[in-house]
């Protein structure tokens, strides 16, 4: 009733959503104002379109299990065959060794089977109570909706909801969605009012009774109801007075109810908006048959009605639920908290994990002087909502177990609890609660003399590229080192690698070997693979650097190794990882491509969006090394839509370092033609990171160059500091100097030249490439000194170094970069201008823009006319005499040494000295080349349009 827009609107919606086009609705209101009436309405939709409807609903201040809306929507389904339908605590099962978004993967593909089908409808109702992991879930689902056929709608409320934090915080997130719109639900307007009282009280209205309804309640149709009812009840008084409060409402309808009834209606509202009889029953001490006959008194009264669940009811609105339970006395309600408390625990001990919140949630309100009960709940029902990956959930659970307790838990409990505490803010990524916790549990494990506790906070978090986080974390693990008994072994190489892993991130790269080095040895003493682990771990991070490659082949097979004897596929797949890292910096991109099937069997097992992102990324980045243009950016964008609503750091710098090498083959305007419209724009925010200090800057002025917008990326180059002020990571370091080096020919910067020409000397037969994951490949590292010392003016040293770089490219079959290093070898044989010089330019020209053009670089290949034009109007350009012209001329012909003497009226030995001048001269070894060189095309054959931006690059 009055609702006639709004149904209209969600018609359409789930209409566009059945053909492939979800939505996510998300409606508010004020308590009483609609909202599940029009879900009701939406789900009748469904069933006549012959889609499939789940309900979840979220309670205020219950203590449900984790995921609990997801339980609900997912519940294993007989009625839809061929679904492999699983529910929630299947895949926490499947998934809880991974981490925590491949169970969001899971769920969210199993949202999808449900609707391949005949479509979907999710109806989510009090999202505003809901636990916080079930909302980020519904935040990660709205960002793959792409394609599936499903519309969510989502029920909220916007007024009378305090605590509703979680809620809070995930709704800016879920407005910004693509596929979301929100429908806002106001009063009923007077007309609609006017027929709700009619229909209530079967009568219509005297007079202004109507109006005088409206006026009251704004055209709430929750007290509207009410205030029509009692009018009725009370035999049509014209006295229309709206209550007070809801509790006044309250007082009205449970007025006519037995006692016993009313006793029965308020234990039920301490459980919740839906109750079990048996429990309720027991709470008041009555056998749960006897309870029937009361409940159906509550029924007729219109409060209750029973659920779909056997052997529970539920309140018809959650306002009349949270209104009984207001009304109780404080010191009944805490009685019958504990009497829920004991009874839920008696009769679900099998279910006991599944309830051990809503037990802590009761005895925490149960006020007893003995705070045991709640804390032992409260740091039980943790446990079970970290082992189910929720872990913001466990982390509200541990705070209840240590506010409960108070000043009187006894310490070392305190110092558990505020560890446990600790890795679960960690978990979620809550780093400054994070920190608070375990800030104050080591003060506690000092002050009782643990270092065993000080120990078991370090090992629960990692470094973060902060540095008051990491050196705080690298103190803390020394000073556990310095007080663990020398006899655990197995926890001091953890402490060691931990305190390795820290030290990388300050910048203490000789202090990290020592300490990783250290965790080796340690571990290869123990038999716990736990700590073999972490030391092979920090000791591949300490070691990322390219010197150290060797080592990290053998690091590659004992962690793959690891994973195939103890079967753990997570394990195998960091090992192969680590081995196609050191297959980039050896440039063997044959090596990448036999070893992404192997790869790939690891993702399968370890499943997740971060697991499949790194294939993608590896096979993106091989796509662009060998030209393969269109394939690397459709993989680069898949892989940056699999990870991108994890929130993962890497996924938007591991897609703009992609890009960043595309654009300098294939060009800025084909790369940002591909850029999906809500990428980020503009520098990324810095976080104190080093990849963000230099990265952000650098890759912000490389694309600006390309773009042909010189001015601004001086501007953001220089936002990186002096270059002499750099200090990349050992796994950043040769990309972060190519770059440079790269912009700093480009914008003209010649110290800054001299300054990255002198580092990169020293990586010579190296690759650039960044370790961890690589999605950036710039070829060989001679190919970028000889740029620079072809930009500095010494063209010899140009000339070797970039000689070496094109046979490394076409060795490794890197189409892209062997025109590069064919443009810029020409570029400064033509600038040397030595005998011959000249001539292999044009043959390398030829190649370049043969090649360029044949892969899509159409900038490189109008470079490589312009040059090649600049060539053939050069004094220079024949360095051959007249004589040895026509002799080259003879030679084109296919005429041997005794038909060119013939010819010319010589010897046949003079034919022999002037065929051997002309190799010489030209830098020749083979006749044929002599006729390839006299076959050239005429000067201006290679006229085109004018290069475009940012073509300029010698």
């Amino acid at each position: 009733m009055g609702r006639r827009r709004e149904r209209a609107a969600l018609s359409g919606w789930l209409d566009a959503a059945l053909d492939g086009e979800p939505r996510l609705v998300l409606c508010g209101g004020e308590p009483g104002i609609g909202k599940t009436r029009l879900a009701m309405e939406t789900a009748a939709m469904a069933t006549a379109a012959g889609a499939a409807t789940r309900w979840a609903r979220a309670h205020e201040g219950i203590g449900t299990p984790p995921f609990w809306l997801w339980r609900q929507l997912l519940r294993s389904d007989p009625a839809l065959p061929g679904t492999g339908s699983k529910n929630v605590l299947d895949m926490i099962e499947a998934n809880r060794d991974a981490d925590r978004f491949a169970l969001f993967d899971a769920i969210v593909r199993q949202v999808f089977a449900l609707a391949e089908r005949s479509g979907l409808l999710l109806v989510v109702e009090d999202a505003q109570w809901a636990d916080e992991p079930s909302l980020l879930l519904l935040r990660y689902l709205a960002r793959e909706l792409r394609g599936a056929r499903v519309l969510v709608l989502v029920t909220y409320r916007t007024v009378g909801a305090p605590d509703a934090v979680a809620w809070r915080s995930v709704l800016p997130d879920l407005g910004r969605e693509p596929a979301t719109v929100r429908l806002p639900l106001a009063g009923l307007g007077p007309q609609d009012t006017a027929l709700l009282v009619e229909a209530v009280t079967g009568q219509a209205a005297p007079g202004d009774a109507a109006g005088q309804v409206y006026r009251l309640t704004a055209g709430n149709p929750f007290f509207a109801r009410e205030l029509a009812g009692t009018w009725a009840t009370e035999g049509g008084s014209s006295d229309w007075r709206l209550p007070a409060s809801l509790v006044d409402v309250i007082e009205q309808r449970t007025a006519g109810l037995s006692g016993p009834a009313r006793r029965v209606l308020t234990a039920a509202a301490v459980l919740g908006e839906q109750f079990s009889v048996a429990v309720t029953a027991a709470m008041v001490e009555r056998p749960a048959m006897s309870c029937l006959p009361l409940l159906e008194e509550a029924e007729r009264a219109g409060l209750i009605a029973a659920a779909d669940t056997l052997g529970e009811w539920r309140f018809t609105h959650a306002l009349l639920c949270e209104a009984i339970e207001a009304r109780t006395p404080g010191e009944e309600r805490a009685r019958l908290h504990r009497a829920a408390a004991e009874t839920i625990e008696r009769i679900y001990a099998e279910q006991i994990d599944d309830r051990s919140a809503d037990i802590a949630r009761h005895w925490a309100a149960a006020s007893l002087d003995d705070p045991s009960p709640a804390v032992t709940w409260g740091r039980r029902a943790g446990d079970a909502a970290l082992r189910s990956l929720a872990y913001e959930e466990s982390a509200r659970l541990y705070r209840l177990a240590l506010d409960a307790g108070g000043p009187s838990i006894e310490q070392q409990l305190r110092c558990r609890l505020l560890i446990d505490l600790a890795h679960a803010h960690w978990r979620a990524t809550d780093i400054e609660p994070c920190r608070a916790a375990i800030a104050e549990a080591v003060t506690i494990a000092r002050r009782i003399g643990r270092p065993d506790l000080m120990a078991e906070a370090a090992l629960g978090v990692e470094p973060i590229g902060s540095m008051s986080w990491d050196l705080s974390l690298r103190q803390l693990c020394e000073e556990a080192l310095a007080g663990v008994d020398p006899a655990e072994v197995s926890l001091r190489a953890r402490l060691l690698g931990r305190s390795a892993e820290a030290a990388v991130y300050t910048n203490e790269i000789a202090a990290a070997e020592s300490a990783s080095g250290q965790a080796l040895t340690l571990a290869d003493e123990t038999v716990d693979p736990a700590a073999t682990i972490a030391a092979l771990k920090s000791r591949q991070l300490c070691l990322a650097g390219p010197e150290h490659i060797d080592e990290r082949r053998v690091l590659a097979r004992r962690m793959t190794e690891i994973g195939l004897t103890l079967r753990r596929p997570r394990e195998e797949m960091l090992g192969r990882l680590w081995q196609i890292d050191t297959h980039w910096e050896r440039g063997d991109l044959a090596a990448i491509a036999a070893e992404l099937p192997r790869l790939g069997w690891c993702v399968e097992h370890v499943g997740g969006p971060i697991a499949r992102w790194h294939p993608l990324t590896v096979r993106a980045a091989l796509a662009a090394a060998h030209g393969r243009f269109d394939e690397a950016l459709g993989l680069g964008r898949a892989a940056f839509d699999t990870i991108r609503a994890t929130n993962h750091p890497t996924a938007f710098g591991a897609y703009m370092s992609l890009l960043c090498a595309l654009a300098h083959h294939a060009g800025h305007d084909r790369v940002a033609a591909g850029l999906p419209a809500d990428l980020p724009s503009g520098l990324p925010v810095d976080r104190g990171e080093v990849r963000d200090a230099i990265f952000g800057h650098v890759g912000a002025a490389f694309m600006l160059t390309l773009s042909g917008k010189p001015d601004a990326a001086l501007d953001a180059y220089r936002g990186a500091g002096p270059v002499h002020t750099w200090q990349p990571p050992p796994y950043f370091r040769v990309l972060a100097w190519a770059y440079g080096s790269l912009l700093a020919v480009t914008l003209g910067q010649v110290r800054d030249v001299e300054y990255f020409h002198d580092l990169l000397r020293a990586e010579q037969g190296r690759f650039v490439v960044a370790g961890a994951g690589t999605a950036s490949y710039l070829g060989p590292v001679e190919l970028h000194l000889g740029r620079a010392a072809a930009f500095l003016g010494r063209l010899d040293d140009a000339v070797t170094h970039l000689d070496t770089a094109l046979a490394h490219c076409h060795g490794a079959g890197a189409a892209g970069f062997a025109v590069e290093a064919e443009y810029e070898l020409a570029a400064a044989l033509t600038r040397r201008a030595a005998t011959g010089d000249a001539d292999r330019a044009r043959l390398l020209l030829d190649s370049a823009e043969s090649a360029a053009v044949r892969i899509g670089m159409p900038a490189w290949a109008q470079r490589a006319r312009d040059l090649l034009g600049t060539i053939d109007r050069s004094p220079q350009a024949n360095p051959l005499s007249p004589r040895e012209t026509e002799v080259a001329e003879l030679v084109a012909q296919g005429m041997t040494n005794r038909g060119i003497a013939g010819t010319l009226f010589i010897s046949e030995r003079t034919a022999q000295t002037h065929v051997q001048h002309i190799l010489t001269k030209l830098g020749f070894s083979t006749r044929t080349q002599i006729a390839a060189w006299v076959h050239r095309p005429a000067p201006g054959r290679h006229a085109g349009p004018a290069a475009g931006a940012g073509s300029a690059n010698t």
